[in-house]
């Protein structure tokens, strides 16, 4: 029997608790700080993370300690794509999953017809944070299969859960294996009343009439430089009539000086720093660092002067 709303959002909810007591989830640093920054001109309340957990997500000596990476993993088991440039074994494979990571929990989906697996993120920014991947391994492209899986993600879920999308080059550091990310905390962006569109520091478009409309957009966008023009994409509101954010992306301009890559939480209005070289940066949050990083990302009227207009 198909999960109903409520049954798929409980279910995501007990493993996403469950992860954290077992000790596969990185425990929140007593240091973790949030702070907001309410720009007048959109009228967004921008959101700047504090996340030191998230720098042990390069301390392998650590994670096989606290067992979220097994020291018993042998590489011959393991898939590795052949475009993969630093020979990396896929970190989405399921099971790749099982023989590195045998604490994670795996969830199987069924989304628009395909099969998918839902994990809890280890170096979760947000709560809810779940990684969810194509159960075969397909590249990272967007679809209308992907926006399709993000909508029945999202109405499965009673909209409890709001889900993204990062194109390679614009967030997603595993350009070989479709996956999306997903959140129970509201995007800043969400609160972005209707019309201020253009008042957003980045480029920004909403559908709210299905995905026809959407799609139309996302492929005019990429026929206008296929080489370089990508999208972030989030699904959230009401179950029954979601908001499609489609944030058009240049791969030339993938960062920001003040932050770094830029992805689909940063496009939403939310900024995570966890590197003690940038806490500097972290103390000068406002409204004005904001609007700055998300403008430096901005396409330039020569890269699409019909689309950003």
């Amino acid at each position: 029997m198909p999960a109903t709303p409520e049954s798929l959002a409980r279910v995501l909810d007990r493993v996403w608790e469950d992860q954290g007591r077992i000790g596969f989830l990185l425990p929140a640093s007593d240091d973790n700080e949030v702070r907001h920054a309410e720009d007048p001109l959109s009228t967004v309340s921008f959101r700047f993370r504090w996340l030191p957990h998230r720098e042990l997500r390069a301390d392998l000596a650590e994670l096989e300690a606290r067992g979220i990476v097994s020291t018993d993993r042998g590489d011959a088991e393991r898939f590795r794509d052949p475009r993969d440039p630093p020979g990396r074994f896929c970190f989405l494979c399921a099971g790749n999953i099982r023989v590195s990571n045998p604490k994670e929990e795996l969830v199987p989906l069924r989304l628009a017809g395909r099969d998918f697996h839902a994990g809890a993120n280890f170096a979760w920014i947000a709560q809810g944070h779940f990684t969810v991947m194509a159960a075969e391994h397909r590249d990272q492209e967007f679809t209308d299969d992907t926006l399709a899986a993000m909508i029945d993600l999202h109405a499965q879920t009673g909209g409890a859960y709001r889900v993204v999308y990062n194109a390679p080059h614009a967030g997603a550091s595993i350009p070989w294996h479709l996956h999306l990310q997903t959140s129970k905390e509201r995007f800043p962006v969400e609160d972005l009343p209707e019309g201020f569109e253009d008042r957003y520091p980045t480029t920004l478009r909403r559908f709210s009439d299905g995905p026809g409309s959407a799609l139309d957009f996302v492929a005019d966008w990429r026929r206008r430089d296929p080489a370089h023009h990508r999208v972030n994409v989030l699904v959230a509101g009401l179950p029954a009539s979601p908001t499609i954010h489609v944030f058009p992306r240049d791969t030339r301009r993938s960062h920001a000086t003040a932050k770094g890559l830029m992805g689909g939480f940063e496009v939403c209005g939310d900024f995570v720093y966890s590197e003690p070289d940038k806490r500097a940066t972290f103390e000068t949050a406002s409204a004005e660092l904001a609007r700055s990083i998300l403008e430096e990302i901005r396409p330039t009227a020569a890269e699409g002067p019909e689309v950003i207009a």
